[in-house]
């Protein structure tokens, strides 16, 4: 068994409201000999209103080698994993000592060590903490951490596990592109994180991670990832997402739950990672489900933006805080990766 004992999250430092941004998006395009108008409509249709980066937005919209991107990928990691991280073990009223397994996840830089190895020493856990660095899953990776802590501790019932989420997508910028996926990106990414403390035992309230599936859509590698260039990673978002997703989703799900004897509309809480504006639609109308269910996601996606991997986990955070969950609910949490995967978790809460 995986109990969530807690979570927590964090935004980065600078934060902007979507008007705020398209003044810096209108000058970037018009430097590169390109009308804004299409981006600045993406932008005030991404029902997005706020979103955070780990720098001011001058520093944004100026071009940056992939050395220096990096550089300030793998600084801002570590400080904001760091103190995500602290937050979520001190919720889960244990001390750094008592952590026997750290999970790293994140997608939007490159370091070697891994931010979970800083975190050892910044937070003092003990020496023989046992790593494991999670990349190249995108936006997946919040589902798969988790998925990978449940399967851990099914095998040490007695240890408890970090889950610890940094994505900082607005430091893959691309100054010279101005392709359609960049302004996707450009109108609907955020920086932040988020983390998670689980064990095997019964906690305080938090669900059991009962089950959890990983579905890979046949020849759909192109649809989703970053390509990694001089200027560092450039992102690749196909318009072909919200089909494949359309159909995919609800069988994958309708047979995922199947095995536990369940069906969707029995499921008490949703936990839907939102690419965007598109894919809630599309979970909207496959899966039949109402906009009341879908108040968490896009709350997540209105507050925060897309924070890639931290998404699906700030979500978590935000039912948990709700206070709605009661014992007895179900909950189906479902996040989409480069591959093309999609990553489902049962929850159960046990009361």
């Amino acid at each position: 068994m995986a109990f969530v004992l807690s979570t927590a999250r964090a935004l980065a430092d600078h934060q902007y409201a979507q008007e705020e941004i398209e003044p810096w998006v209108t000058r970037w395009l018009e430097a590169q000999g390109s009308s804004p108008d299409l981006a600045l409509r993406m932008c005030r249709n991404a029902q997005v209103a706020c979103r955070s980066s780990v720098l001011p937005i001058e520093e944004i919209f100026r071009p940056k080698s992939l050395t220096e991107s990096n550089r300030l990928y793998r600084e801002s990691a570590i400080r904001l994993g760091a103190g995500v991280g602290r937050e979520a073990i001190a919720r889960a009223g244990l001390s750094p000592g008592d952590v026997d397994l750290v999970i790293s996840v994140s997608c939007t830089g490159f370091m070697i060590p891994s931010v979970d190895a800083y975190l050892i020493d910044l937070l003092g856990m003990r020496a023989d903490t046992k790593r494991l660095p999670i990349t190249e899953m995108g936006c997946a990776a919040g589902a798969v951490g988790l998925s990978r802590a449940r399967e851990y501790l099914r095998g040490f019932p007695e240890h408890r596990v970090l889950l610890l989420s940094v994505e900082l997508p607005t430091l893959t910028f691309q100054w010279e592109d101005v392709s359609m996926d960049n302004l996707v990106s450009v109108a609907i990414f955020g920086d932040g994180a988020a983390a998670a403390v689980l064990s095997g035992r019964l906690g305080n309230g938090g669900p059991e991670i009962v089950d959890s599936g990983s579905a890979s859509l046949p020849r759909s590698a192109h649809l989703m990832g970053y390509n990694l260039e001089e200027a560092g990673f450039r992102i690749v978002l196909s318009k072909e997402i919200p089909g494949a997703v359309r159909a995919k989703v609800r069988p994958m799900l309708e047979a995922f739950l199947g095995r536990h004897g369940l069906r969707l509309p029995e499921i008490s809480h949703l936990l839907l990672h939102p690419g965007g504006k598109r894919i809630l639609e599309v979970y909207r109308q496959e899966l039949g489900v109402t906009e009341e269910a879908l108040r968490f996601s896009r709350k997540v996606l209105r507050e925060c933006g897309n924070v890639s991997s931290s998404t699906v986990l700030m979500i978590l955070d935000e039912v948990l805080r709700s206070g709605e969950p009661r014992g007895g609910d179900s909950g189906l949490m479902l996040a989409m990766g480069p591959g093309f995967s999609i990553e489902q978790l049962l929850l159960c809460w046990r009361g």
